[in-house]
This record gives structure tokens, sequence and C-alpha cells, in this order.
């Protein structure tokens, strides 16, 4: 085997390690902090996160400009909100039903 097997009876068992396990690191971005994709070629983001009960959440992803990176945490009662975006990417934040413009770069607001 190339990779981890099914139990420790490795001699009589498989591998079915394959690219679904990677699927819920991409997930957590995109459900959890709301990070994706709103035009092609990734020249525009959507992040509209899902935070549940979570008071502070943040993470990062690659984009072929740079990085986009998030950071939520509830203070006081307001959310204080921090959103980077790449060179040449623009993009919306919704919140609540509400959306707001973002632009390239530093993006700080408390909601």
């Amino acid at each position: 085997m190339t990779t981890w097997a099914e139990n420790y009876d490795v001699d009589n068992s498989r591998s079915d390690c394959h690219a679904w396990g990677s699927s819920p690191n991409i997930e957590l971005f995109r459900t959890v902090l709301g990070i994706n994709t709103n035009a092609p070629g990734f020249s525009k983001a959507k992040i509209k996160p899902c935070l549940g009960a979570l008071q502070k959440a943040g993470g990062e992803i690659p984009h072929p400009n740079g990085k986009i990176s998030v950071r939520y945490e509830l203070k006081n009662g307001k959310w204080e909100i921090e959103i980077h975006l790449p060179g040449n990417v623009t993009g919306v934040l919704v919140w609540n039903n509400h959306s707001f413009s973002l632009k390239e770069g530093e993006n700080k607001m408390t909601l």
C-alpha cells in the first residue's frame, strides 16, 4: 500500500484513501469562513460566513494573486471583521442578508 490502511491488519486490508479525504478542509473555508469565488478565475470573491455559535474564527486560502484572509471576532455584541483580498481582486461580504463591497487589500468593519 502507498496510503493508510483501513485497519491494523495490513496484510488483509486495503486503503480507500483518495481525494475525498481532503474535502472537509476546503469546506471549512467555504462554508464556515465563507470564502468563495464570485467570478471566473476567482477575479471576484464572495465572503458569506456561517459562524454558528463561534465567537472567533479566521483563516486564509491561497489565490493566484496572493492570498485571501478573513478574521471574525465578536466583541461586546459587535462583530469585528477583517478581510484581505489580493491585488486586482474585489468582492462582496454578505452578512445577515446585507451586502458590503470589498476592495483589494485590507477591509475592516464592525457590524
